[in-house]
């Protein structure tokens, strides 16, 4: 099962959404203000901050178990791409050979490039896990009267907010076929890389792209059907309302945030330099 919407009782669920897209924009702002190592040590403050939130929506791992492994899998990448490539790197953990480009010997894995791939899936992580949180403690209706205060056009918030209900659609179709298939003997996860990628999800892409095209005629009849465009100002389901603890959320939010980023412009640059100067001692003897 992919994120999607979990009704609970929590603090972080009746919160108004738009103090939880604050929570996003600010995860959103500080990955493309933060464009250095060190800047590392105030993405973790921020890391923490959104894990407490996660743990008082009561948002379990398992629901996202299929974003996490796609996750560890970026992250990986990038990690191994950078341990290689990082141009900064000075300090070689391993080398697989000794090849030359543009001065930078890329056959040796740096501890330079390691925390660099590292800082980049943090920042990955801390927008990935904002957005997991709205997500998943915003109703759709929620969402569209935010949408709808916010004087968003409304063929683009119903397309939005269609696109985030269907998308764990997409994921269980997916799965559900792929499990039909394996009943007819035909296991992809059994499959070296190679046989998979050229021959593996035909069969389970080809089944899947016609169900979504049927899912999408039957949305368009409903909708037609309920008058869809009949009105330039439609009535919404629920009435936001700002209560005290969106006001003290948000001033957390913003307290925390603008503490990263103190953090990222005074404290972080001397302490990440001292802390690698002891990883390359402790690894130089």
């Amino acid at each position: 099962m992919t994120f999607k919407y979990v009704e609970k009782d929590t603090v972080i669920h009746k919160l108004h959404p738009m103090t939880k897209a604050l929570l996003l924009l600010a995860a959103l702002m500080l990955a493309l203000i933060f464009t250095y190592d060190y800047s590392i040590i105030p993405l973790l403050i921020v890391l923490a901050f959104e894990l407490i939130i996660w743990k008082i929506a009561g948002i379990e791992f398992w629901r996202v178990a299929i974003v996490i492994k796609v996750l560890l899998g970026i992250f990986l990448f990038f990690i191994i791409v950078q341990g290689f490539l990082y141009r900064g790197g000075v300090t070689p953990l391993f080398a697989i050979g000794h090849f030359k480009l543009w001065e930078k010997d890329i056959g040796e894995f740096t501890l330079e490039g390691l925390l660099y791939g590292i800082f980049i899936s943090a920042k990955i992580l801390v927008v990935v896990i904002a957005a997991i949180i709205f997500v998943m403690t915003t109703s759709i209706t929620k969402m569209s009267a935010l949408a709808h205060s916010l004087r968003l056009p409304y063929s683009f918030s119903f397309t939005l907010l269609a696109g985030l209900r269907f998308a764990p659609l997409i994921f269980k179709s997916f799965s559900d076929i792929k499990d039909a298939q394996k009943l007819r003997a035909f296991d992809i996860d059994r499959m070296n890389i190679i046989v998979r990628a050229f021959k593996a999800y035909v069969p389970i892409l080809t089944p899947l792209i016609l169900n979504l095209l049927r899912r999408g005629m039957e949305l368009q009849i409903s909708i037609e059907s309920r008058g869809y465009g009949a009105t330039k100002n439609p009535t919404q389901l629920e009435e936001l309302q700002v209560r005290l603890w969106d006001y003290i959320t948000f001033i957390i939010i913003i307290v925390v945030f603008a503490s990263s980023v103190y953090v990222n412009y005074t404290i972080a640059p001397s302490l990440y330099s001292s802390f690698l100067q002891s990883l390359r001692s402790l690894l130089g003897g």
